[in-house]
């Protein structure tokens, strides 16, 4: 029996390609973790922390199990928690809207953008309270949502901003990597991700020294890493903490693919330039974005009215199309009648309706690229 992956001729990611094009550097690496002695506390991830913090910009970078993971860590170190709301869109996976209610706060939506799926900047100074805490806006697909706007009305309310940048990793905002803007920024890892390992991390990352120090007291137990105490890691728990770090394997998978992530982001930035091209004058909308977006693209995202039509079709061809993340999550049942500003959000529920997700990973040969462009234009 063959799998999905042999099975598509257009795979939504082709991870495990690149996994075999850096076969002797990843082996090297985990040989490096699973032949030596263990040592005890952050050894593992501090390669990858300090490189990953040096490539995007930032001061600090924190591994983590997840981008689930990283959300909830960086609302508990911006102190949120029962009664507090937090502000973030419905176009999300729910790992968004899970990370608050998990640690006990109210989930407030508002609606996005039609241009380009992010939050509506606008909306959010009508969806504040004085029980507001934290805005989560959602860079969904790689597109950077407008940080610089939310960071004014942040400041000016006193509240802080946790940016979900899970799929966005290489994508800019005003020249600067994501998450420049925010207090505190969470991407994914995980397996089939833009940047990935071969099953679940994430990465926090942040300016701030306090906020870091705090998100990684809480990855760890709540106990404090000391690297000139001796052992380096005691068992005095300071805070109540979880067990979330990353897998020391996944991080030397993650470091071993860093080098290449501008490469690999312009190659999705050109194959996006190839279906803009194909597609600006077919019946179909396309996404757009502001002069200080340059979008990373985990996905290109158009909007048809006739979606499900054309996912099968595709589908049926051996593209792997997709419809991320459908339906929204204020018409989940988890969450039915339960979210705040779910009566208003007329762009978010047109947009569920009608986006299709193609595909882009830097894996996708030229062959592979003619291949989706030529369906598309048959089908529309």
């Amino acid at each position: 029996m063959t799998s999905n992956k042999e099975q598509w001729i257009v795979p939504r990611a082709q991870g495990y390609s690149t996994n075999k094009k850096l076969r002797n550097k990843i082996i090297r690496g985990i040989e490096n973790v699973m032949f030596n002695p263990y040592v005890p506390g952050n050894a593992e991830f501090k390669p990858l922390e300090a490189k990953f913090a040096s490539t995007i910009g930032m001061n600090h970078a924190i591994a983590v199990q997840s981008a689930t993971a990283g959300l909830i860590l960086s609302l508990r170190a911006c102190n949120v928690g029962l009664g507090d709301e937090v502000i973030t869109v419905g176009n999300s996976d729910i790992s968004t809207t899970a990370a608050i209610s998990i640690i006990g706060a109210t989930i407030v939506l508002v609606d996005i953008l039609e241009n380009d799926y992010t939050i509506d900047v606008e909306k959010v100074e009508s969806a504040i309270t004085e029980r507001t805490k934290v805005i989560i806006p959602v860079d969904l697909y790689g597109h950077p949502s407008d940080c610089i706007a939310l960071r004014r009305i942040a400041d000016d309310r006193g509240l802080m901003i946790v940016e979900d940048a899970a799929l966005a990793i290489g994508a800019k905002y005003d020249n600067h990597h994501v998450g420049y803007y925010a207090d505190l920024t969470t991407v994914s890892l995980a397996a089939a991700k833009p940047l990935s390992s071969s099953g679940n991390a994430g990465m926090v990352f942040t300016n701030n020294y306090e906020l870091a120090e705090k998100v990684s007291l809480f990855r760890g137990y709540g106990r404090e890493f000391d690297d000139s105490r001796n052992p380096p890691l005691s068992d005095e728990h300071v805070v109540e903490g979880f067990n979330l770090p990353m897998d020391p394997l996944q991080a030397v998978i993650v470091l071993s693919k860093l080098p290449y992530l501008e490469e690999w982001t312009e190659k999705r930035r050109m194959i996006a330039s190839k279906y803009y091209d194909a597609l600006c004058n077919k019946d179909v909308k396309l996404p757009s974005f502001s002069d200080y977006a340059n979008p990373s693209f985990s996905s290109y995202v158009i909007l048809t009215s006739n979606r499900d039509e054309l996912n099968v079709e595709m589908r049926k061809r051996g593209i792997e199309t997709g419809t991320h993340y459908v339906p929204a999550m204020h018409k989940q049942e988890v969450y039915k009648n339960q979210l705040i500003g779910c009566s208003n959000l007329p762009v978010t529920e047109r947009i569920a309706d009608e986006l299709l997700a193609l595909p882009i990973n830097p894996e996708m040969s030229k062959k592979q690229i003619d291949f989706v462009l030529m369906v598309l234009k048959e089908l529309l």
